[in-house]
């Protein structure tokens, strides 16, 4: 799975945002506010990944087990896909 090609993640104020470009600004029109953690994910996501890689990735990088990060991550990734912005 991935995420949609067209969008760019800027920081603004202190608050880092991902924003739809070109032709998909007709598909999602809005912004989404990431945290670090789910702009780590957002990274990961710009290339083909599994849930998986995601949560393996994401716990060694904030050095928590597996199952503590895996709802959230799915659940962040539910949204997206509730927004039709994952590619499977």
């Amino acid at each position: 799975m991935k995420i949609k090609e067209g969008f760019v993640t800027r920081e603004i104020a202190n608050t880092i945002v991902a924003v739809p470009t070109g032709k998909l600004v007709n598909e999602f029109q809005g912004m989404i506010q990431l945290t670090d953690s789910s702009k780590f994910v957002w990274d990961l996501l710009q290339e083909n990944t599994t849930m998986e890689e995601i949560t393996d990735k994401l716990s060694k990088k904030y050095n928590t087990d597996i199952d503590t990060i895996k709802g959230e991550v799915e659940k962040f990734i539910n949204n997206l896909k509730s927004f039709n912005l994952i590619e499977e």
